[in-house]
């Protein structure tokens, strides 16, 4: 608790905004650092720290949360594109051949 603390005094101090992100696949280093340039553009923080973690649920592609408590969520997955793509498509009145 108390490392958790130093940790986001210290952020508030240097102006350091946290973005975790996640994927399926670790990123490249160049893609954080874009990642963490439009972070930086979209908060207006002087610095970005970006922390990742895997999820395979994704399918491909990744999110990314940041914000005061992560309050903020960008979803650039597969797995979102796919579920507008069911949301978009009403099957509801076909009847399958049993």
């Amino acid at each position: 608790a108390i490392a958790k603390e130093f940790d986001d005094c210290y952020n508030r101090i240097t102006g350091t905004e946290v973005a975790l992100v996640t994927s399926v696949v670790p990123l490249e280093s160049q893609h954080l650092a874009q990642i963490a340039k439009s972070v930086q553009r979209l908060t207006k923080a002087k610095n970005v720290r970006i922390k990742t973690t895997l999820d395979s649920s994704l399918v491909a592609g990744f999110t990314i949360r940041y914000g005061a408590s992560g309050s903020k969520f960008i979803d650039m997955s597969v797995k979102k594109q796919l579920a507008e793509i069911a949301k978009q498509l009403d099957f509801s009145d076909i009847v399958l051949a049993s």
